[in-house]
């Protein structure tokens, strides 16, 4: 998918909410560990330096400080307000704190359209309210926000005493999101932002403001749905222009998991196919859980350069052990992490160093000699830097915090190591414990010092160093991709013959591919055995007959296909026997006709698809085809539109992708054809989205090189479809 084109984002300000300079909390309350009465602490506890303004009926203070009988009553109209009451409380609340003047709330109640129809109801009146008057709002349905980096607190929650300012901003959609990400003791935050239900300012424009703010310099986003996609994509586009990575958790992936996300915000949770794809298109690095996501923020946050991006670019690893070089090795090779081999000048200079029982390889193990002399484990970690296909620079070590007094001292040393070589080469350097158990404090101290990633966890860092690459690869090329075209490619007949919703024939639907140019086989329809035996004779035999009826989608499932006709008593023998089938199988099928098509003969069997893929609009999928394309389930996904180049990628995404490039002496197929094929099918995804919810194309036969496509069968699906 090219990048989609930039929603017009709003002109209105988050500084009242995200960075305010005086606040009032309404349903402050003298009790301890209630909402109103957290909101206030924690505003005192953080040393907030502007306004403080309680909103009681009849307490004189609350947390220590005077409290006000009203809004009224206030000597200012603050920035923004924090709203501890329940949801049936919430709108007329911030209908007087507007007409206060009021301009940003934080809304802690739920109720709204997380719970249902009534809830859903009730969000759509705050929203309307917000339009109406202006209000900036966090929520509903959240913990609050916390601005660490001014002192700012509009949380519900206790806020951690190990959180300090730093350059992480996290915005989730659930507030246990935010308690994981912000109490790991690990990074620094800037921002900690539980959006809930982000009726009001969702993701994406929560990313706008980050983008230009200068204390952030990564965001982790914890997210269970996307709103807007095309202003979600301008976020991002605003983020890397600052040079800031995201790093993402989408949940709510599984069947079950997105039932639970839509009972906890009220929002439909997407495919995970679709997400991934969307993320891969607008350079987010999505992770799949929380250990995944801190250590690719570990890396993100201290990683002083990015990696370079060439052919053969990969992760140099260097080791003390040899055991955990394999299990690294396997590792890797699970994942699909490159960790080139070594240059013959790379290795020459390993071997001056090593010693004789030691080996160049890469990942290295630079033996245990180097525990104790650290001279030889930076020479061998300058050496392995050296080699121009190793773009970022890895020491595997165990630290956990178990180590004992004399352990720690010796890997602290290895650590120190670390630093020095990462001081004198060009080249990112990260420092990693092959177990997630923590780190050692003493050990890990000089990385933190000098700024050197140090992460936990093989599987884990592992994944976060291939992602790094990725990012960087998307970097390189991100500005040159082109906004998503405006399509002409629409026919007036065909919206209207979608818009009306009844089913397509194989033989409409073919007829509507060839019309917006895909390729189909030739093909006549009969009504009778004879009329059937006319067609087979100007095809030319052999033949394929198939049952043609708007009541049965898949064909071969009621024997409503056969295939390899080679002359007419083979015709006669399968025309009866179909019918016979299809009776017996699907007795009230309208069936009035049979379609006589050619047989093509040769070439691989692929699907080619589109599919509806909410918040994104249209996806299309390939991978292989025929009659066991469930059963193999080989298939990848982009958004639509996309180019032949993008169509190439995704074919080589596929198993089926090798079957094209000639399996074990099979001729080459015409992969060129099939990605031109899977462009003009994307295309056609995005000019109807609007009438269109699923086409299917399968099989479809690429044939050898330079002989082109052939859709075989075809089944398209009318978003409003009825059984008429």
């Amino acid at each position: 998918m090219s990048v989609s084109a930039p929603s017009t984002p709003t002109s209105r300000s988050l500084e009242p909410l995200l960075r305010p300079r005086s606040i009032a909390v309404l349903g402050a309350s003298p009790r301890p560990n209630t909402l109103g009465n957290n909101a206030v602490a924690n505003l005192v506890r953080f040393g907030f330096e502007g306004g403080i303004y309680p909103v009681h009926p009849t307490a004189a203070e609350v947390a220590g400080l005077k409290a006000y009988a009203n809004l009224a009553s206030l000597p200012e109209a603050p920035d923004c307000a924090v709203v501890a009451l329940s949801a049936d409380k919430v709108l007329p609340t911030l209908e007087e704190a507007a007409a206060r003047g009021v301009r940003a709330a934080v809304v802690f109640a739920s109720g709204f359209a997380e719970t249902g129809a009534e809830g859903r109801k009730l969000q759509a009146e705050l929203q309307a309210l917000c339009e109406r008057t202006g209000l900036v709002i966090c929520g509903p349905n959240c913990l609050g926000l916390v601005n660490v980096t001014h002192r700012t607190s509009l949380y519900s929650s206790s806020v951690p005493e190990s959180v300090w300012a730093g350059g992480l901003a996290v915005v989730s959609h659930s507030g246990s999101g935010c308690i994981a990400i912000s109490t790991l003791a690990r990074f620094g935050l800037s921002h900690l932002v539980s959006a809930g239900n982000a009726a009001v300012v969702d993701m994406a424009e929560y990313l706008e403001y980050l983008a230009g703010e200068p204390s952030t310099r990564v965001v982790a986003l914890f997210m269970e749905t996307m709103r807007d996609p095309a202003r979600f994509a301008a976020g991002m586009r605003a983020m890397h222009r600052a040079g800031k990575p995201v790093v993402a958790l989408k949940v709510g992936k599984s069947t079950r998991g997105a039932a639970a996300s839509a009972a906890h915000t009220g929002s439909l949770a997407g495919s995970a196919e679709a997400y991934a794809a969307f993320y891969r298109d607008n350079g987010v690095i999505a992770v799949d859980d929380l250990d995944e996501m801190s250590e690719s923020l570990a890396l993100m946050l201290s990683m002083k350069r990015r990696p370079a991006v060439h052919a053969g670019a990969g992760v140099g690893i260097i080791s003390v052990s040899g055991g955990e070089t394999a299990m690294l090795c396997d590792i890797a090779d699970r994942l699909g992490v490159r960790m080139p081999e070594l240059s013959a000048d790379a290795g020459t200079r390993l071997r001056a160093v090593l010693p004789g029982f030691g080996t160049a390889s890469n990942p290295l193990d630079a033996t245990g000699n180097a525990v104790y002399d650290t001279t030889i484990y930076e020479a061998c970690m300058e050496a392995l830097a050296s080699d121009p296909n190793v773009a970022l620079v890895a020491a595997a070590q165990d630290c956990s915090p178990g180590l004992s007094k004399l352990g720690s001292g010796n890997y602290r040393r290895i650590a120190e190591a670390v630093v020095n070589v990462s001081r004198r080469i060009d080249k990112p350097v990260a420092f990693f414990n092959i177990a997630s158990g923590g780190l050692h404090p003493h050990v890990v101290e000089p990385l933190n010092t000098e700024g050197v990633p140090a992460m936990q966890g093989a599987r884990a860092s592992l994944l976060a160093f291939q992602r790094a690459f990725q990012h960087a690869a998307y970097l390189a090329s991100w500005e040159s991709l082109p906004a998503t075209p405006a399509t002409t490619l629409t026919q007036p007949a065909w919206i209207e013959r979608l818009a009306a919703g009844t089913p397509f024939t194989e033989r409409e639907a073919k007829a509507f591919l060839a019309a917006h140019g895909l390729p189909v086989t030739r093909e006549k329809l009969a009504t009778n055995e004879e009329e059937a035996l006319a067609a087979a004779r100007e095809l030319g035999y052999p033949v394929v007959l198939k049952i043609e009826s708007p009541d049965i989608s898949h064909k071969t499932e009621v024997g409503g296909v056969r295939v390899d006709i080679a002359d007419a008593d083979a015709l006669r023998a399968a025309y009866a026997g179909m019918l016979a089938s299809v009776r017996g199988h699907a007795p009230k099928a309208r069936i009035a006709k049979v379609l006589v098509q050619e047989m093509v003969v040769g070439g691989v069997e692929m699907i080619a698809g589109l599919s509806r893929q909410e918040p994104f609009g249209m996806g299309v999928v390939t991978g292989t085809g025929g009659v066991l394309v469930e059963l193999v389930k080989d298939a990848a996904l982009a958004l639509c539109p996309i180019d032949t180049a993008q169509a190439r990628t995704l074919v080589d995404a596929t198993r089926a992708g090798k079957l094209l490039a000639g399996f074990r002496g099979a001729p080459a197929a015409d992969a060129e054809a099939f990605c031109e094929l899977l462009a003009r099918l994307s295309a056609i995804g995005a000019a109807y989205a609007d009438v269109l919810e699923a086409v299917d194309l399968n099989p479809v036969a690429v044939l050898p090189a330079g002989r082109g496509v052939r859709v075989l069968d075809a089944l398209i699906i009318p978003k409003n479809r009825s059984t008429q």
